[in-house]
């Protein structure tokens, strides 16, 4: 079919200048232009695309005076995968998806040469299917057989294979996201990495799994005609109706109440945490340092304590209020696992995405993160820390991109909250549960558990009661539809840091560092001075302020001494040491005697009597910390009893020298 749409080339401004350019290989057309060209001839492609895209090439191609390909974007329609059947196969069809795994490049020859066995002229056949096209006939000696195919004088495109995921918030049939492979030729090879968001414009084409023989069994993929990496799109869908109303609420004294109050509303209490991970929503900015160093503005957040405290659901909301978040668990079904993997499928190598590297540009929610692999615990540091996971295996050399933010849930590794053990006691196991690497990663932890006292924990029950007799009882100020508009708004602005605020910081800063020296350990780690920037950034956000204000390095501030008392107390002196917390006890025979006394005045002052503890309460107790045996633990007790330090004021009972 002839049509005018030849002379678009040279007509059209934007196709003209990517003409004249030789450095460009791809010739791009927008669907738009061509329907303003010559609306008749735009639906004939999307009805033919096969033989008009192979037109438009050739034509492209004469008229810049060098091989080029048409490629053509923003179709009028974008489908999701689900509704690829078999109406729309062999027409150009436009699709948004997550990209899950990537295949190795591999040639696939689009010309063969072949040389007559009998009379040796060479005859060229265009490979259009699957499998291999040999030639029927020789034109000249009419032999039908024996040919021989010359592959130094075949044609070759380079492919890749990539396997497309439907996006979250548009799957069907029980929440399963739909999944097709998609081929990529030539100039569209390595342009997208397993996590990132594509759309894309192809031809549903099937592909016969057994072919010539009498199975009928075919699979659909798609034949890749234009592409476009749209990962860093915020996927702002706000009217301006929308984006009034939120300055509104965000003007509003009452806002970060209303907020906190409106969080998860099936828990109960937790404001703190609801208020972090509110800020954790919004983000901090990020800052591109140099052209390969950027400062993340994401945060992670762990919430650890013992099971049926409301974690997990704390982090389902968070994954819901986050329109790219996602959910895993610390040990999944896949064999990729939380971070990326290189597999081998049908004979060839993929690399294959797994949780944070889907969840990039995104919110990732890992409930029971201590059962994960112990090969994730390794690749999740640098994933966390710089936001990228550099894969290198079996000939896929590849860079991952995880710029998610993380909220994490951990159980005890026994299963019960132990006050004595304190964080790494309870979290950290030999052979199991995390490690204190991944620990310090977190810019703020969180101690969930039972209330302390029965007025407090009478509350929490009413709270469930209620919502089961009457779900309208949650009453929260902000629908769940508004906080979503609100964080999407909020993270497109980047507030400044006020030389107010940055002093407010500082000062709070040195104020813990003197603390730190005048107890012997460390309070605050510079690590956590860039969490305390990213924090009341996003405070400023929430609000949806231009500027990061002194009431928004207060409210960082809070959030972080709130996080630090939780965790980071240690039961012995009871002062807030993130070194004895993270490092653990004393493991040496000189460092745990020189400890033992603090063990003794620790379990003394918890008794009725507190002049005095038992012999056998202690023994147990320096089992539990130390891991020692009885055995072990009398000789301790015995070796303090003859420097003096401690002494028997009753058979089976110990006391400190000095106390009464």
């Amino acid at each position: 079919m002839q049509s005018k749409m030849f002379d678009l080339f040279r007509l059209n401004e934007n196709t003209s200048k990517q003409m004249d350019n030789p450095s460009v290989d791809i010739i791009i057309l927008q669907f738009n232009d061509i329907l303003g060209f010559d609306e008749q001839y735009a639906y004939h492609i999307l009805e033919n695309p096969h033989d008009e895209l192979k037109t438009l090439s050739e034509s492209a191609s004469s008229n810049a005076g060098r091989k080029v390909d048409v490629h053509i974007l923003n179709l009028p329609t974008t489908l999701n995968i689900h509704q690829v059947h078999r109406e729309y196969f062999y027409k150009l069809v436009q699709i948004k998806g997550t990209v899950m795994q990537r295949s190795e490049i591999s040639p696939a020859p689009t010309m063969i040469t072949y040389e007559c066995s009998e009379c040796h002229i060479e005859v060229e056949v265009e490979q259009t299917e699957q499998w291999r096209i040999k030639p029927e006939l020789c034109s000249q000696c009419k032999n039908r057989s024996g040919f021989k195919p010359i592959y130094e004088k075949t044609l070759y495109d380079e492919c890749q294979w990539i396997e497309v995921q439907e996006l979250m918030g548009n799957t069907h049939l029980a929440d399963t996201p739909s999944k097709t492979r998609v081929l990529l030729r030539n100039n569209l090879i390595d342009s997208c990495t397993p996590g990132e968001t594509i759309t894309l414009v192809g031809i549903p084409k099937v592909l016969e799994n057994r072919p010539n023989t009498f199975d009928l069994k075919m699979t659909m993929y798609i034949d890749c005609r234009g592409l476009v990496n749209d990962t860093e799109e915020e996927n702002l869908d706000l009217s301006a109706e929308d984006i009034e109303n939120l300055k509104e609420i965000a003007s509003q004294d009452t806002h970060l109440q209303n907020v906190i109050q409106s969080y998860a509303p099936t828990v109960y209490g937790e404001e703190v945490v609801k208020e972090a991970l509110a800020y954790q929503q919004c983000e901090g900015v990020v800052r591109q340092l140099t052209k390969k160093k950027r400062r993340r503005g994401q945060f992670h957040v762990l919430l650890a304590g013992p099971p049926g405290v409301a974690k997990s659901d704390l982090g389902e909301y968070q994954s819901l209020y986050h329109h790219k978040g996602r959910q895993a668990t610390g040990r999944g079904s896949s064999s990729v696992g939380l971070t990326a993997s290189v597999v081998q499928e049908n004979g060839e190598w993929v690399l294959k995405a797994g949780a944070m590297s889907l969840a990039d540009n995104g919110l990732l929610f890992i409930d029971e993160i201590e059962k994960m692999r112990s090969e994730d615990s390794g690749a999740m540091h640098p994933g966390m820390e710089a936001q990228q996971i550099p894969i290198s295996k079996a000939g896929i050399n590849a860079t991952i991109k995880t710029r998610c933010s993380i909220v994490a849930a951990c159980n005890p590794t026994d299963g019960k909250w132990s006050e004595d053990k304190g964080l790494i006691g309870n979290l950290i196991e030999k052979g199991k549960g995390l490690t204190v690497p991944l620990l310090n990663r977190f810019a703020l932890i969180f101690i969930v558990k039972e209330k302390e006292k029965e007025e407090d924990e009478a509350l929490v029950v009413d709270h469930i009661l209620s919502i089961n007799e009457d779900m309208n009882s949650m009453s929260p100020i902000y629908d769940e539809e508004t906080l979503r508009k609100l964080f999407i708004y909020a993270r497109t602005f980047k507030p400044v840091l006020t030389k107010e605020a940055s002093a407010k910081i500082k000062e709070f800063y040195l104020t813990l560092f003197k603390a730190s020296k005048a107890q012997d350990g460390m309070i605050l780690s510079r690590r956590q001075i860039e969490d305390l920037v990213r924090i009341a950034e996003a405070s400023a956000k929430l609000h949806l302020r231009e500027e990061v204000t002194v009431a928004d390095a207060g409210n960082a501030i809070r959030v972080m001494a709130t996080s630090l008392k939780q965790y980071g107390i240690d039961p012995l002196t009871g002062n807030v040491d993130q070194t004895s917390i993270y490092y653990g006890h004393p493991t040496s025979r000189k460092g745990r005697l020189d400890k033992l006394h603090l063990y003794v005045k620790h379990l003394m002052d918890k008794n009725i009597d507190t002049s005095k503890v038992s012999r056998i309460e202690l023994v147990k107790y320096l089992v539990l910390v130390w891991g020692v045996t009885q055995i072990e633990a009398g000789d301790y007790i015995s070796a303090k009893i003859t420097d003096g330090v401690l002494y028997e004021p009753t058979p089976m009972y110990v006391s400190l020298v000095g106390e009464s």
